[in-house]
């Protein structure tokens, strides 16, 4: 169980990360909080339920853990942050998330049905990280030609995306 429950942490990183940011005032609390909640799932895996939701029961350590965090640390003058509007604000954040998830697959079924050198274009800028004039040049493109197809599979893509997810407040 301890692979696989390593794989579960470690593919929920970006998302608790942005979970516990979205509850919290600066990135250097989110991401000690965030290692406190890592250090928690590992003590707790014990009562995960494997085949359920890893998720959410990630997502209720966090939530637990920022209200952790705000009770503990020092009051600061002007802050506004408590435990109850953090306890409001995780219901919302818990929702954007799951919605996340949801545009991020949809994101993957769209790019799939881009032509191949769309898919090569996104490949190159977004995931290699590479300038518009290297991938111009490995693609044999001029530097305005990339941009404007880049600008058009963001389009795409957008409306591909726009056409599978529900969002929950439109239901």
């Amino acid at each position: 169980m301890t692979l696989d429950f390593a794989s579960q942490i470690t593919g929920s990183q970006q998302r608790l990360y942005a979970y516990i940011r979205s509850l919290l005032d600066n990135s250097v609390s989110a991401w000690d909080v965030l290692q406190e909640t890592n250090v928690v799932l590992w003590k707790k895996q014990a009562e995960f339920t494997p085949g359920t939701k890893f998720g959410a029961w990630a997502f209720t350590v966090a939530r637990f853990q920022v209200m952790a965090y705000l009770r503990d640390r020092k009051r600061e003058p002007l802050d506004v942050m408590t435990p109850e509007l953090c306890e409001l604000m995780a219901v919302d954040a818990a929702v954007e998330a799951a919605e996340f998830d949801h545009r991020l697959a949809a994101l993957k079924k769209c790019r799939e049905q881009l032509p191949e050198r769309g898919r090569r274009l996104v490949e190159l800028y977004y995931e290699r990280g590479r300038s518009v004039k290297q991938v111009g040049d490995e693609l044999k493109m001029g530097a305005e030609a990339v941009k404007q197809a880049l600008f058009r599979l963001r389009r795409m893509l957008q409306g591909c995306i726009e056409g599978q997810t529900i969002s929950p407040n439109s239901l």
